[in-house]
């Protein structure tokens, strides 16, 4: 992933064959289709603790002889504002590049591929993540390996200098492609004043020495809390053992106090920026028309009817707004989506669509009207039915497979959410009613309550009256 901004993930292509009738839209033929609702039973994911500031989260069985966890170390920016903002994106490269003392450089990962174990590492704003599966029976010689790994890393020059190249041919390459820099500098206006709206700068990376991965390893990631996911072939009872081995307790734990970042903080900013529109130069034959909103934390009560009302707008495939009436109707784009994304403490929306430079200005109205009191208030009964269908025989899909579901269960708690969400998801989301989407559909999804930001060469601006800043891909929002 990475970096210094919290990241998001756009789905802008979706491909799809269907034999239907030529005079049809697509999508139109499973607005009517009634799936009756599906019962199961939710698997009981298992705690325990393991040592001063180590929680495991465990779900046992699995049908192949294969053993997965993750390690998540709560030592990004959030909770060390302070950091430069290259630093955990340079520390878990470099850490699997340095491996350690008993099997130095590429010698650590290629043991372990020896054994058919595979191993990554990843960072975002919060946290670092160490990803590993491998087969049970090579157990024995893997966890011993993986225990230097976490505890007695090697951080050598070696190591600092691949995670060094590679992170700033990232930051040189980053404006190659349209939606990497849409997606970029949308993030960077959405949490502008706050960590999380900082990119990683050539600049900053230059000062950076492999010593300071190692004071940041000794001095925050060795003692932040930690959260283990741990499924496969084996009981509690195997399980227990298995994660002192690898994190045997600490004498200290730094206490995890992250920065607040919230709806009302990241609303203020937003509509205190003296433009509406953020226009960023960059010569293509295609451009990128991307409006950002807030949403309320994913415990807000709202937060059932908001799911609804994405659907609807944009975040129902071929069924949506979006795409019927800028795809299907028009033909001004191949794909055009919105997405709704929580956090325990805000949320942020987006409404996207990818068109020719010559239709920019087309699509960028037709999005506006679109998104309007206008359109909210003609939603339909049927429509919303229509919605809540889909996403409550979608819920299934929450539980196609352990690590999935441990991911779960881990957000849910991050973010502070009832023990009990999931078993009244699906009810919660029946009792939405018409008025209750409208409602919010008004609040959040009219373009008044957005920023946007068109991606592109700059005349894609003219004949556009509001207000517009124009910046190149590298130049800080102002």
């Amino acid at each position: 992933m990475k970096p210094y901004i919290q990241k998001f993930y756009f789905i802008l292509i979706v491909s799809i064959v269907l034999i239907s009738p030529v005079s049809s839209a697509p999508g139109d033929f499973v607005k009517n289709v009634k799936i009756p609702p599906l019962s199961f039973e939710f698997p009981e994911v298992q705690t325990f603790s393991s040592g001063k500031g180590t929680e495991v989260l465990f779900l046992p069985g699995e049908e192949f002889p294969l053993r997965n966890l993750e390690i998540h170390i709560y030592s990004g920016i959030l909770s060390n504002p302070e950091l430069r903002p290259e630093i955990p994106e340079l520390f878990v490269e470099a850490w699997k590049h340095s491996g350690t003392a008993s099997a130095p450089g590429s010698k650590f990962l290629e043991t372990l591929e020896g054994y058919g174990a595979k191993l990554d590492t990843d960072a975002n704003s919060d946290k670092i993540v160490l990803t590993v599966s491998y087969l049970s029976r090579f157990e024995q010689n893997i966890l011993p390996l993986l225990k230097e790994f976490i505890s007695n890393p090697l951080l050598n020059e070696e190591g600092f200098s691949v995670a060094k190249l590679k992170l700033e041919e990232a930051i040189k390459r980053r404006n190659d492609k349209l939606p990497d820099i849409a997606y970029r500098k949308a993030a960077e206006l959405v949490y502008k004043g706050t960590v999380l709206g900082k990119s990683a700068e050539l600049d900053s990376l230059s000062k950076i020495q492999s010593s300071d991965l190692k004071d940041y390893f000794e001095n925050i990631v060795s003692a932040s809390e930690r959260v283990v996911l741990l499924t496969g072939d084996l009981e509690k009872k195997d399980a227990e053992p298995l994660a002192a081995f690898l994190l045997p307790d600490r004498a200290f734990v730094r206490e995890d106090k992250k920065l607040l970042v919230s709806t009302q903080g990241l609303k203020k900013n937003l509509d205190s920026l003296p433009f509406q529109i953020l226009s960023v130069d960059k010569d293509a034959t295609q451009s990128i028309v991307l409006m950002a909103g807030i949403l309320p934390a994913h415990k807000d009560p709202d937060f059932y009817a908001i799911q609804l009302a994405n659907y609807i707008i944009g975040g129902g495939g071929f069924s949506s707004y979006f795409m019927q009436k800028i795809r299907s109707d028009r033909g001004l784009a191949y794909s055009s989506s919105s997405a709704a994304y929580f956090e325990k403490d805000y949320g942020v929306v987006y409404f996207t669509t990818q068109t020719k430079t010559s239709t920019t200005k087309e699509v960028y109205d037709l999005m506006r009207e679109i998104l309007s009191e206008e359109t909210i208030s003609k939603i339909t009964e049927q429509e919303l039915e229509t919605a809540k269908q889909s996403i409550v025989n979608r819920f299934i899909f929450q539980f196609a497979d352990k690590m999935g579901i441990l991911h779960n269960t881990l957000r849910f708690r991050e973010h502070n959410l009832s023990s009990d969400y999931l078993k009244n998801y699906r009810d919660k989301i029946q009792a939405v009613t018409l008025s209750d989407l409208k409602r919010v559909g008004k609040k959040y999804f009219v373009s008044s309550g957005v920023k946007t930001i068109l991606t592109g060469p700059k005349d894609i601006t003219k004949g556009i009256k509001e207000a517009v800043r124009t910046i190149s891909p590298e130049e800080r929002i102002p």
